[in-house]
């Protein structure tokens, strides 16, 4: 199985059908999965809030209801636009490594 096909003048990429086919099915099937997890976990959380249940622990899992709070965040759109000199002063940059996005049509 070739994983990546490149025509010879460089500038055409491809993908072995094989290797498309299983990356879309996997996709379904995870975005399945995803789905009736949050169901079922929002199913979980609305039983523990009508019962008043804060915790559920066992030997295998522990589910902990989490109350409803305000976060505090920092716009730093904002701060960047209305205060640029302050914002290149502070702002810190972190080497990201490579990853692939991959998009199921």
């Amino acid at each position: 199985m070739e994983l990546i096909k490149i025509e010879e003048n460089g500038l055409t990429y491809g993908i072995d059908e094989e290797t498309e086919n299983m990356f879309v099915e996997y996709e379904k099937r995870i975005k399945l999965l995803k789905e009736q997890y949050d169901k079922f976990k929002q199913d979980l959380l609305e039983k523990m809030e009508e019962k008043n249940v804060l915790k559920i622990d066992t030997d295998r899992i522990t589910f902990t209801y989490i109350a409803p709070t305000d976060r505090e965040t920092f716009d730093s759109k904002t701060f960047k636009e209305e205060h640029q000199d302050l914002y290149d002063e502070y702002v810190k940059m972190s080497p990201v490594k490579s990853s692939l996005r991959i998009k199921v049509k």
